[in-house]
């Protein structure tokens, strides 16, 4: 299941820090995918929506439908990071801990 990380094989055998490092990657290489940022843009055009043309009248309304667009990022988030987990693996196994030190600039 991608919304449980523990249990994922590719994290099989790892400790905590090194799962971290590995995450962190796959969070790298996720953020290239344009599909990441499509709930940022749904929520931009219903805000736009609502403030120009009062798209939504009450303001539980509003607030629950950015609680469910907040939600489904999440989600998407955690979908990405699950899709990638494989070749963050890789390229952790290949470079040890110094691949997040150099993917992450830090």
């Amino acid at each position: 299941m991608p919304f449980s990380f523990s249990r994922r094989p590719e994290l099989a055998g790892l400790d905590r820090a090194s799962g971290r490092d590995i995450r962190r990657i796959a969070w790298h290489f996720a953020q290239r995918h344009w599909t990441l940022h499509a709930p940022a843009f749904v929520w931009i055009v219903f805000v736009l929506l609502h403030t120009r043309y009062h798209f939504i009248e009450e303001r539980r309304d509003y607030l629950l439908i950015t609680l469910a667009i907040f939600v489904l990022g999440v989600i998407n988030i955690r979908l990405h990071i699950a899709r990638y987990l494989k070749s963050a693996r890789a390229v952790f196994d290949l470079l040890g801990s110094t691949a997040v030190r150099l993917i992450d600039k830090r």
